[in-house]
């Protein structure tokens, strides 16, 4: 069995390219970390960034409209449970597991935790506010984390905005705030609709962009282990 990580995200980070390189076996045993852990920094740094792979310092609040929506969405996606996880946010799959076992038993209700143990506060934003940090969430592969800590919010208003993104048909005019307002916030015109919807779209090509030279890499990775596994076989001829 072996011992608990002490890794810093630097740390991590490293030993994630080391792995690349000379193959994970050989980075299990010269670390003396399982290959279920390097899976999960791979996973983490892949969609959370740096961020996700520094250790967890607070609870993180959620509500219990956003555990529901969570573990219904997961049952519509073809991904695995792990993935998904760590997709939208979660550091591990126990919470999401958890999630679902209580939702199955109609007992799922919310977390808050003590105000000092809250990592980012939610504040007033207004239209321009919301375009931007959705635009820079795709550019970043939908990675809440990375939003909250850039823009100063909380991780349910990233949460939230894209999620209204999504179901308008990604539509940017969803991102507009009217509770209690008669006029929005500022008279948009065709012109101003056609930007806001071609940043977003340029968003959204850069993070395929990305995404498909992520996959080259590994396919690269993964023919180099098969080339040299090949190379210390034995004939059968």
């Amino acid at each position: 069995m072996g011992r608990k990580s002490k890794y810093s995200a630097e740390e991590k980070l490293s030993i994630l390219k080391e792995a690349s390189q000379v193959g994970v076996p050989k980075v299990m045993t010269k670390y003396n970390i399982d290959r279920k852990a390097i899976r999960r920094w791979g996973y983490l740094y892949k969609y959370q960034g740096l961020l996700g792979l520094n250790p967890p310092h607070s609870n993180q609040s959620y509500s219990k409209e956003f555990k529901r929506s969570l573990v219904e969405q997961y049952h519509q996606s073809n991904e695995s449970m792990e993935i998904f996880a760590i997709k939208h946010g979660l550091r591990s799959v126990t919470q999401l597991y958890y999630w679902i076992i209580q939702y199955n038993e109609s007992n799922l209700k919310a977390y808050t935790p003590r105000k000092r143990d809250s990592k980012m506060s939610g504040r007033k934003t207004n239209f321009e506010e919301r375009l931007t940090v959705i635009e820079e969430l795709i550019k970043h592969d939908v990675n809440y984390n990375w939003a909250v800590e850039k823009y100063h919010v909380s991780y349910q208003q990233v949460y939230g905005w894209y999620q209204k993104y999504l179901k308008s048909g990604n539509d940017p005019e969803s991102l507009r705030d009217r509770r209690g307002k008669a006029k929005p916030e500022k008279e948009w015109t065709e012109v101003d609709r056609l930007k806001a919807e071609n940043r977003l779209l340029k968003a959204k090509l850069q993070n395929q962009e990305m995404e498909i030279a992520f996959a080259k890499k590994l396919t690269e990775i993964r023919n180099r282990e098969v080339g040299k596994g090949s190379g210390t076989k034995p004939s059968k001829n």
